[in-house]
């Protein structure tokens, strides 16, 4: 484990994964460089995503893709804010992330495996137009009944029947378990 510090923050990465310095010196982007709560997350991912291609709906600074890129045989990234977007590139360039694609907007014209949405990114609840033509759907962040049942009835249209599955987990705290 790699640990930088930055402005008074000591945030810990994993070894060599390196991150732009445009977003190590703006306050609002270092308060998002928590990745040590998905590292967790990301090692049962990197298991689940091998050698599979991924569509990431919400990359932010590309933290996850660039950390997850050496499993996956391609991720297809995109963001709703141009300058994380931009930082995104950076960071796959710098950690020399080949197989990582920066894209507008994720289309049905992407092939893929998986398809990766974050929520937090679309914190107004209005997730972009997609359409789940992955066999394997991961939302994380908070889900709004509204984008629920966007997201489930986009995966159910198009998988053959019984062939579906659908998980989801919330923090134990937000339903009244300590």
């Amino acid at each position: 484990m790699n640990t930088d510090q930055f402005t008074g923050c000591s945030l810990a990465f994993p070894e060599g994964l390196k991150v732009p310095d445009a977003a190590k010196s703006h306050p609002e982007l270092v308060a998002e460089l928590s990745f040590g709560e998905e590292l967790t997350e990301n090692n049962w991912l990197s298991e689940l995503l091998q050698g599979k291609t991924v569509a990431e709906l919400g990359c932010n600074l590309g933290l996850r893709a660039a950390y997850l890129a050496p499993c996956t045989r391609r991720i297809f990234c995109t963001d709703p804010d141009a300058r994380r977007l931009s930082l995104a590139c950076e960071t796959f360039r710098l950690n020399q992330r080949r197989n990582v694609v920066v894209v507008d907007d994720i289309t049905k014209e992407i092939p893929t495996d998986v398809l990766f949405i974050d929520t937090r990114r679309y914190s107004d609840g209005s997730l972009p137009e997609f359409t789940a033509q992955a066999p394997i759907l991961i939302v994380v962040g908070p889900l709004p009944r509204s984008a629920a049942s966007r997201i489930l009835r986009a995966g159910y249209e198009h998988l053959p029947q019984y062939h579906r599955a659908a998980v989801f987990t919330a923090p134990r705290r937000q339903h009244g378990v300590q």
